[in-house]
């Protein structure tokens, strides 16, 4: 078969008896810290202008805009709740599609279960189909991918959405082909944006666009039924490497599942991934060492070298470029001894204090194999302090526990709930896979007249 059809294949046979319990349980905690992170970016100016948009829209009430009292068509509530789930850049990340899964998935498949009434337990089934699709194709795809400038949460993101709205919705083996290759039409999404208003919206871009592709696949509309390996098709075009690379990643879909095998990073820190090493160095040496901060001379950081095009501002002037600027991530970390939402401000930005600083960080960009990261802090005096981590907390080699994942939620949630609301909120998380409704449980956290 083609890799298009194997896909096709694996998503149509995929069912709840092959779903390990591991499989469930990492599932589920991804779930939680998406439902958190969306709760908490609400209120970013970027979700604050789609929502503006989409209630001047109006649409018919399928599905709930978080955060508001606001229902409108599936399609627009994906485009706002995929908007406000990457608007801190605080979601989850897998290495091998260098991007972020549950962002890519979970927009489009809460408003369709929210709108068809489906269960927890056939979301959690199309969230790990999606998963498995969207790193194997990852696997496939990058480097080049990334190296070449496209940002896979908008090309990548579209195409594991549909996979996993296609499962949704029960789509048979040919019509997820037509699913696929009207997706592949639909695929963008630049790296020249990060630091502004656009990458997130390319999150909720490529939820909508999933689902349009899933429906109208439905409804009998065409498409190249092998749109993935095609001459001008999607591997050509966004990786211009060796086919058999496509071929192979898709041959063993499901054994072993990517959830597991490649895992998921979930974030103690609301900015880019490719900062949370240094920011661990950083946060070891402030709280470990008295620093003078006045009396410093320079701060090395001594990092790889693919980080390098990913953190692209190093003087920002606005909160989402500082969270791709490694210069600014260490020093406030030296200055603070914190990362934090409340890191990532106007006011922290133009601190005095984080201007002289920021000036002395030094990155010495290396070896792109190796991911450790060393900080070496050079006082006046000559003293010298230094740290060095290999994986950032939070990656599958250093991982969270549910607590500290339930406390990052309860700070994410506390400005939209009560305390009694996110206690209720975490149960039902913990017990997603027994939810009768999604859109019952949506409305346990519906916030009226935030619009």
């Amino acid at each position: 078969m083609s890799p298009t059809q194997t896909i096709a294949e694996f998503i149509t046979r995929y069912d709840r008896n092959d779903l390990s319990q591991e499989a469930l349980e990492r599932a589920k905690v991804s779930i939680m810290d998406y439902v958190g992170v969306t709760l908490a970016g609400i209120s970013e100016e970027s979700s604050v202008i789609v929502r503006r948009i989409i209630t001047g829209m109006g649409g018919k009430p399928q599905a709930t805009v978080w955060g508001s009292d606001l229902k409108t068509s599936v399609m627009l509530a994906a485009l706002a709740n995929g908007t406000a789930a990457h608007a801190l850049d605080y979601d989850d990340t897998n290495a091998v599609m260098m991007a972020h899964p549950s962002i890519q998935l979970l927009p489009a498949l809460f408003a369709l279960g929210e709108y068809e009434h489906l269960t927890g337990e056939e979301v959690i089934l199309a969230y790990v189909v999606g998963f498995e699709v969207g790193a194997r194709l990852g696997r496939a795809l990058n480097p080049n991918f990334v190296i070449q400038g496209w940002f896979p949460v908008g090309p990548l993101g579209v195409l594991m959405q549909t996979a996993a709205c296609s499962k949704l919705l029960g789509l048979d083996s040919d019509q997820i082909r037509m699913a696929l290759g009207l997706a592949t039409n639909l695929a963008s999404g630049l790296r020249c944006n990060n630091g502004t208003m656009a990458k997130p919206l390319m999150s909720g871009s490529a939820a909508s666009n999933a689902i349009l592709a899933s429906l109208l696949a439905s409804e009998g509309m065409s498409a190249s039924e092998s749109a993935l390996e095609d001459r001008f098709g999607f591997f050509e075009n966004f990786s211009r490497g060796d086919m058999t690379r496509l071929e192979q990643a898709v041959e063993s879909l499901g054994a072993p599942l990517e959830i597991l095998h490649s895992g998921i990073s979930y974030k103690l820190y609301p900015c880019c991934a490719g900062t949370h090493t240094a920011i661990d160095c950083a946060l070891d040496i402030a709280q470990n060492y008295s620093l003078n901060v006045d009396n410093i001379e320079e701060i090395e950081v001594s990092i790889t070298s693919g980080v390098k095009y990913l953190l692209i501002h190093p003087r920002p002037k606005t909160e989402t470029e500082a969270k791709f600027s490694l210069e600014y991530c260490v020093a406030r970390a030296i200055l603070d001894g914190q990362i934090g939402l409340d890191q990532f401000t106007s006011e922290k930005i133009e601190d005095p204090a984080l201007q002289t600083l920021i000036k002395k960080v030094k990155p010495n960009y290396g070896d792109q194999r190796s991911l450790s990261v060393e900080i070496q802090v050079r006082m006046n005096s000559g003293d010298t302090y230094s740290s060095q981590v290999t994986e950032a907390k939070g990656t599958p080699g250093n991982p969270l526990n549910w607590p500290d994942l339930e406390q990052k939620f309860q700070q994410c949630a506390k400005s939209l709930l009560s305390d009694e609301e996110v206690r209720q909120t975490l149960e039902q998380l913990k017990h997603f896979e027994r939810l009768q409704d999604v859109a019952q449980f949506v409305a346990t956290f519906i916030q009226t007249g935030s619009q």
